[in-house]
């Protein structure tokens, strides 16, 4: 075991790095692959100690034997995880039960996964900052947090290690989390690094092409100027004798939806949009109002490209059930979504309004540079539609808009910036 050693960070954090995951969906050992002339675990190390924080623990399961040489080479404390095949939750727990016994002088822990070696020196030091400063009370969460969507790494108080390695229930961290949500503290970063993961291949391409290109993306600005965006919100879908929670749940057109379309078509074909594809949601209302479009705007003549990214928000487990089962069944949970309805999700597999934006105006952006038509359709949803014309206007889906109606559409200009 490494020397344990005092960390500065005002000698009152220490870090856990998870990096004892299968990497199945990766198909290969994700802590070992070269990421900017060095391994990913390294890179993130290094940053950790960047920031200014030298006690970390590193949490190893899968693979240890080939991970062990390169974590005695870095000067940290391993914590194994002989139930890693149980999932991330099991790691977290490990890494706490080490690092607080190693580091007993530790007021707080900065967790963070492998798969994010990107995550940025500046960034974690600004959140073990925030901690620093505003911890009199020993009782907040921080999180870094890239246009508004969540990163890492997330800042655990002290006081809350015993009560996350005893839970056992559903939902692992973010359950435990959630019981105190008023004390989810965000922090805005300017550095989208907190948020790239390498859980898949095409991850981890992203990872190396970002890195690549100095951490940065190319502005949805520069990509847009001079070109007319129509945005078509899919029609009215066939009705449910209760009113019911509708993020991803796939739901057909009713006959007045496909009515709706029509109208909207006989519009749009009036603006002429000089181009040979539709892009839509991959949800089938909004697919086959795609299609009425096609055939009703373009002759059938156009290209309908189906894009998972511009998908509608996912409601996880309440997608799909009537709103007063919900209201019924999670009345704290319900209330709580009244009134933080942009941060607010329901479980791990969901996303809020934030996770929504992110992925949907990256999906515009791959559009963009992929298809230089002057002009670009998209069907998709009201909560997609929102974020991607705030974000071409330079707001963000939490700022106010306009809403279109079902089966409508709207016409954006966006105009080359002055020099």
């Amino acid at each position: 075991m490494a020397e344990l050693r005092k960390g500065d960070a005002g000698g009152r954090f220490a870090a856990v790095i998870l990096a004892a995951g299968y990497s199945s969906r990766m198909k290969d050992f994700k802590p070992l692959l070269p990421v900017g002339g060095s391994t990913a675990l390294e890179m993130l190390v290094g940053s950790v100690r960047a920031a200014g924080i030298n006690d970390i623990t590193v949490v190893t399961g899968y693979c240890r034997e080939r991970l062990t040489p390169a974590i005695c080479g870095l000067g940290v404390v391993e914590a194994y995880n002989g139930d890693y095949a149980s999932g991330m939750f099991s790691s977290i727990k490990a890494g706490l039960r080490q690092a607080a016994d190693s580091f007993s002088g530790a007021e707080g822990f900065l967790l963070m996964p492998v798969d994010c070696p990107l995550i940025d020196s500046a960034t974690i030091a600004a959140v073990a900052e925030a901690a620093r400063e505003g911890g009199e009370n020993g009782r907040d969460f921080y999180v870094p947090v890239f246009e508004g969507k969540k990163g890492h790494p997330l800042f655990i108080p002290a006081a809350y290690v015993d009560e996350i390695c005893s839970w056992s229930g559903r939902g692992g961290l973010k359950a435990v989390t959630d019981r105190h949500w008023e004390r989810m503290k965000r922090i805005p970063v300017s550095d989208e690094g907190c948020l790239l993961d390498m859980d898949t291949p095409a991850g981890y391409r992203e990872i190396l092409e970002f890195l690549a290109a100095g951490r940065k993306r190319p502005s949805l600005e520069s990509l847009a100027a001079g070109r007319r965006f129509f945005f078509v919100r899919h029609g009215q879908t066939r009705q449910h004798d209760e009113k019911m929670f509708i993020g991803q749940y796939d739901v057909p057109l009713s006959d007045e939806g496909r009515e709706q379309i029509r109208r909207t078509a006989a519009q749009l074909a009036l603006c002429r949009p000089e181009t040979d594809v539709i892009y839509t949601s991959d949800l089938v209302r909004a697919r086959e109002s795609a299609e009425i479009l096609n055939e009703a705007a373009f002759g059938g003549k156009a290209r309908i490209a189906g894009c998972s990214g511009l998908r509608e928000i996912s409601l996880g487990e309440w997608d799909g059930r009537p709103v007063r089962e919900i209201r019924e069944t999670y009345p704290a949970e319900y209330e709580r979504r009244g009134s933080d309805i942009f941060t607010f999700k329901t479980g791990n597999g969901a996303e809020n309004f934030y996770d929504m934006q992110y992925r949907a105006v990256k999906e515009l952006r791959r559009i963009m540079q992929a298809d230089r038509s002057r002009d670009i359709v998209i069907v998709t949803h009201s909560g997609v539609i929102r974020a991607l014309e705030n974000n071409l206007r330079g707001l963000r889906v939490d700022d106010g808009w306009q809403q279109i109606q079902k089966g409508d559409y709207r016409k954006v200009i966006a105009f080359a910036q002055p020099m």
